[in-house]
């Protein structure tokens, strides 16, 4: 190790040596004074980084305080505030029951101009299906009466051929 290796960490053990006796020497009382100051030199730097949340948290600070002693401004305001606060929430309810009503009516009138139109749509069907089994009646029976025809008129000439044939 250096010479001057050596002086620096000399000096360093005696500065903490004087510290530790200084510790020894200080009150109580001065210590507190010391926290006192940091806290103080914390609560400034934290004030002029925030300034908006301190001016809104001493205004907190203020509200709860007031608001401890009965004939504070801050509790009649409270009172006030907590009626207008229940007033509106009255209107709001009115206001959504009166809503409410208009979308049940609404939804009972869709639904009866839909069954209106279901029924409408159902006779239609029962119209063109009914009309579509006539038409494919009497077609049947066309085709029935055509081949009856047709089988006669073979049978005669199946039965012509045989006569001439064994004849």
């Amino acid at each position: 190790m250096t010479e001057a290796k050596r002086a620096e960490i000399k000096q360093k053990v005696a500065q903490a040596q004087r510290r530790n006796e200084d510790r020894g020497r200080t009150t109580i009382v001065d210590r507190a004074g010391e926290q006192a100051l940091d806290t103080k030199d914390r609560l400034v730097s934290f004030a002029r980084e925030h300034p908006l949340a301190t001016v809104a948290g001493g205004l907190a600070i203020g509200v709860l305080v007031s608001g401890m002693f009965k004939r504070s401004p801050t509790r009649k305001l409270g009172r006030k505030a907590a009626q207008a606060a229940g007033n509106l929430a009255t209107l709001g309810a009115e206001l959504a029951i009166v809503y409410a009503h208009q979308a049940l009516e609404a939804a009972q009138e869709a639904s009866h101009a839909g069954a209106e139109k279901l029924e409408e749509l159902g006779s239609a069907a029962r119209d063109v299906g009914r009309d579509a089994g006539h038409r494919a009646s009497h077609r049947a029976s066309e085709l029935g009466d055509a081949a009856r025809s047709a089988s006669r008129g073979a049978r005669k000439r199946l039965g012509k051929m045989l006569d001439d044939h064994f004849n």
